[in-house]
């Protein structure tokens, strides 16, 4: 039985988030039944990454097996995305080896998150979030703050504890920003091999308070950074800002 991996664009504002729940629509979930619907197949995707309800992905990268389809995989794209809603998209569909997982030996995750300066515009107001407190905030001390992160940290503090006794150590390669002026937005780019559940959110939230709290400061966050309290939580930013970028593999 052939395996496949896809590339996969979505607007996450309208699903439960990528993995497949019961009684709510998430994306993956989508995408098997629309596969089901034009092969009569069913599959099961295996995604690289849990994007939370209301998260974005350029490059989501999944794996699936099905029964020889004697289909050209361009045609089989095609017609996957004929029936697909348009907030979903497969951009790239090729057959790999058995041992591929999405999972695994990944060299580096890139995330956007989208923050809005102002009362954003109709059309791109779902892709980013607008912080109530933005006018508040020291730009030039917000993005100094953020580069505490940079570097290998135990992120319990930052994330949601699912696994009792799992590592929440994790690596941030890069953080950068970028001025989106013709949107009155930044975009954070954020890079490492992985990342804990809520994880992204808290580091720019947690960044957030701090700059702009007057009972918290710098040596706060590098506090929890040192020495992780995870019952410690502020500010969680929203997940419209989100947006998976793209995975690199080794």
């Amino acid at each position: 039985m052939p395996k496949f991996k896809v590339v996969i664009a979505y607007d996450g504002t309208d699903f439960f988030g990528w993995q497949k729940q019961t009684n709510v629509i998430t994306v993956s979930s989508a995408i098997e039944k629309a596969f089901y619907h034009v092969f009569g197949q069913n599959i099961s995707l295996i995604g690289s990454s849990r994007t939370d309800g209301g998260v974005h992905a350029l490059g989501q990268v999944a794996v699936f097996r099905c029964d020889d389809l004697n289909i050209p995989n361009n045609i089989i794209q095609s017609a996957w995305n004929a029936r697909l809603p348009g907030s979903i998209f497969i951009r790239e569909l090729s057959e790999v080896d058995d041992d591929f997982h999405p999972c695994f030996n990944v060299l580096q995750k890139t995330y956007y998150y989208h923050l809005f300066l102002q009362r954003p515009l109709p059309f791109v107001a779902r892709y980013g979030w607008q912080y109530k407190f933005i006018n508040k905030i020291d730009l030039d001390q917000f993005y100094k703050t953020l580069q505490l992160y940079v570097g290998e940290h135990d992120f319990a503090s930052f994330c949601k504890i699912e696994e009792e006794g799992k590592s929440t150590i994790r690596r941030i390669d890069s953080i950068e920003v970028e001025k989106l002026a013709r949107f009155g937005a930044v975009r954070i780019i954020i890079k490492g091999p992985g990342f804990l559940h809520f994880q992204i959110r808290r580091m720019i939230g947690y960044a957030l308070d701090v700059v702009r709290r007057p009972d918290l400061s710098i040596n706060y966050l590098q506090g929890l950074l040192d020495n992780p309290d995870p019952k410690q939580i502020l500010t969680k930013a929203e997940g419209c800002g989100l947006c998976l970028r793209k995975v690199v593999y080794k």
